[in-house]
């Protein structure tokens, strides 16, 4: 820390914190055999487990025999985080569930589950374990944590990086097939923009990918495992048995360190590699906000809620028309990406996506971003973007009026399948 008097009434104050943070590649992480998530409990001879209810209903016993196995004293909690109750009120009732466990102030609590449940209980110090394709794709790299207020998607919140992150892709073998479909979308996103190839796999084998789990169902080929492999990994990297990232900055240093090779480690670091340096978002020019421009208020705008990977989806599909009507994206690209998001069952569009919710969301951006839109869109031939500072409201509301009419001719009229939350209470198992 260093303090520098600028006046006799002036004092600056500079400092830097360096926060350690672990990825654990394990497959079958509550096999009693595997003792990777044990070990990080031994110190304290108990856990307190926070698990989704539905992971709580597919995984339940077997998360009680491990521990039991281990000689650990697990409480574990199930908790229903939907989009509409991850609230401040949801928030409240898991640190009184904190609080009754009385937990020591460096114990970590366990967090299993997708990317609602590790955003709500991510306020405190903690350990996750990410079980939905969102969850290890997209909120496994994320150190943003945050809840719903007033109608506002993750309006309340900040920075909080776990302790450890458990990565085990064998949970998609029980994920229904809405929530795959839902994680794709997380994938189209950042490989429109970025990684022409993995753009490609999915456009070429992303339904079987989503119908098969990403190749965890029982009976599939190597083919396609070596399929998912090259989608997930986001591109080919130099293999190391080991690597560590080390990142510098001022005022935060953050230190990821990866360990266990596998095409999930590469891409997790791939991601993080663009992601650690601005873990703070002291630049707000950032491609992952790609998706991310006006569905903050469409997801929210109906009840029930959007899936995330739809409203992302239709934001992704509007921001290819602005690209297509300022010339930045070409008429075959531009249907090519629209065809992807269809064949996926991916939404294009969705009738709460109005000229009046597009105006209400393109303020809000703008507010969240500093008094810029900062809309990333897609360029070229696919694989680059460009991000957009400002876009006049006039030339906004006629994309949008092309846009609509755009939906005309694509199945379904550009709406997606199973869309809304409320296909998650038809997957429980009985």
């Amino acid at each position: 820390m260093a303090l520098d008097i600028i006046s006799s009434t002036t004092c600056s104050v500079t400092t830097s914190i360096e926060i350690d943070h672990t990825y654990h590649i394990v497959n079958n992480v509550f096999d009693p055999k595997s003792p990777n998530l044990a070990e990080l409990y031994k110190p304290w001879k108990r856990c307190l487990a926070i698990v989704d209810h539905y992971v709580y209903l597919l995984y339940g016993d077997q998360i009680k025999t491990y521990f039991e196995a281990h000689k650990i004293a697990a409480t574990i909690q199930p908790v229903n985080i939907t989009e509409d109750r991850k609230s401040v009120e949801t928030l409240l009732d898991i640190c009184s569930w904190i609080t009754d466990f009385d937990i020591l102030r460096r114990e970590p609590v366990l967090v299993i589950g997708g990317g609602l449940v590790t955003d709500v209980v991510g306020t405190t110090r903690y350990i996750r374990v990410p079980t939905t394709l969102i969850g290890l794709i997209d909120a496994s790299v994320s150190n943003r944590v945050a809840v719903n207020w007033n109608g506002l998607k993750n309006r309340l919140g900040g920075y909080h990086e776990p302790l450890h992150t458990i990565i085990d892709a064998t949970f998609l073998k029980t994920l229904p097939e809405a929530e795959v479909r839902n994680g794709i979308a997380e994938i189209l996103k950042i490989s429109s923009c970025t990684h022409i190839a993995t753009f490609e796999t999915l456009e070429q084998s992303g339904v079987s990918l989503v119908e098969r789990r990403f190749g965890h169902i029982k009976g599939d080929n190597g083919e396609l495992a070596g399929v998912a492999d090259t989608v997930i990994r986001q591109g080919k990297r130099k293999r190391n048995a080991r690597r560590t990232l080390h990142t510098h900055y001022i005022p935060f240093m953050r230190r990821c360190t990866l360990t266990y090779i596998s095409s999930l480690h590469l891409a997790i670091q791939s991601v993080l590699e663009v992601e650690v340096p601005n873990s703070r978002e002291q630049s707000l020019d950032r491609v992952m906000y790609f998706g991310h421009t006006w569905s903050p208020v469409l997801e929210l705008a109906v009840s029930p809620p959007l899936l995330h990977g739809h409203a992302i989806s239709v934001d992704m599909c509007f921001s290819a028309t602005l690209a297509h009507h300022l010339g930045l994206l070409g008429s075959d690209q531009y249907h090519r990406f629209l065809r992807v998001f269809s064949t996926l069952g991916l939404a294009l569009d969705h009738p709460a996506f109005t000229l009046k919710l597009m105006k209400q969301a393109t303020n809000a951006t703008i507010a969240t971003r500093d008094g810029r839109l900062r809309a990333p869109v897609p360029t070229g031939d696919l694989g680059t973007h460009e991000i957009l500072q400002m876009v006049d409201e006039g030339v906004l509301s006629k994309v949008w009026e092309e846009h609509k009419a755009a939906m005309e001719v694509w199945p379904r009229k550009g709406l997606g399948l199973d869309m809304d939350i409320a296909i998650r209470s038809s997957q429980l198992p009985n």
